[in-house]
């Protein structure tokens, strides 16, 4: 346990530009009961939860769904030999398809994303918004502590589609407000994926939500990790849209 400490605090004296994250991971200890809420979240994710398919016809009445491996089969293929070679596990993909088809019907201009790893998601959304004339993905990934992956953020994402992508190398609370800044406090959709903690999502979420125009999305991943998520729907009064992919739930607020 001390040891781990100090290779932690050693991480970020080498890493001077996530130090302010200590401060957030310290800030967790008020909330400690709340950090630890998976079963009464989980709980909450089945209950409400919809299938993928259910969820898209509730926001846009879309009932077709394909999947982003046959819609687009190549780059989906590439993208899985680039993760099989890379020498860090940085997780699964996520609800990748779902994702996608959301971008895709929502046609946004201005869209921030928090956490990346391989890039599945930035992947997925500049799929959907490559033919989107003035649209821009800003995505903002702060590498995870001690496990050399910063060369391989976003390595998933290929040359072509980089152009409508920036990638920031910063913790939220320093990363969010630059790039809102970037967008002038005005976003259509955002992506939320980083800091999985209570105490990061209810520091986050209200900026974001701030941030988004009327009739934006929020969608955010991992939501029975704690009761943030719900907690955060109650104080904007609004009912999310839940769904299920491979044992975890992502959540979908329109403002």
């Amino acid at each position: 346990m001390i040891k781990n400490k100090i290779d932690s605090v050693i991480w970020f004296l080498k890493n001077p530009q996530y130090i302010p994250q200590i401060f957030q991971i310290l800030k967790r200890k008020k909330n400690a009961h709340l950090e630890d809420s998976r079963e009464e979240s989980t709980n909450w994710c089945k209950e409400n939860c919809l299938s993928q398919e259910e969820a898209l016809i509730e926001l846009f009445e879309k009932k077709t769904f394909n999947t982003l491996d046959v819609l687009y089969s190549e780059e989906i293929k590439k993208a899985q030999n680039i993760v099989a070679d890379c020498p860090v596990n940085m997780g699964g993909e996520g609800a990748i398809s779902f994702l996608y088809h959301i971008v895709n019907e929502v046609n946004p201009k201005t869209i921030l994303e928090t956490g990346v790893a391989y890039g599945w998601s930035s992947l997925a959304i500049l799929l959907a918004i490559k033919d989107f004339d003035n649209a821009l993905l800003i995505s903002n990934d702060m590498p995870y502590i001690k496990m050399n992956n910063e060369d391989y953020v976003g390595c998933v994402v290929p040359e072509n589609l980089k152009s409508k992508w920036q990638l920031q190398r910063l913790p939220d609370i320093k990363g969010i407000p630059l790039a809102l800044k970037k967008f002038n406090n005005s976003i259509d959709l955002c992506h939320y994926d980083s800091d999985k903690s209570y105490t990061g999502r209810m520091w986050s979420s209200p900026i974001l939500w701030k941030a988004l125009k009327v009739g934006g999305l929020f969608i955010s991943d991992d939501i029975n990790d704690n009761l943030a998520f719900k907690h955060f729907c109650k104080s904007v009064d609004r009912k999310p849209i839940i769904i299920e992919h491979l044992g975890k739930y992502v959540g979908v607020v329109v403002k």
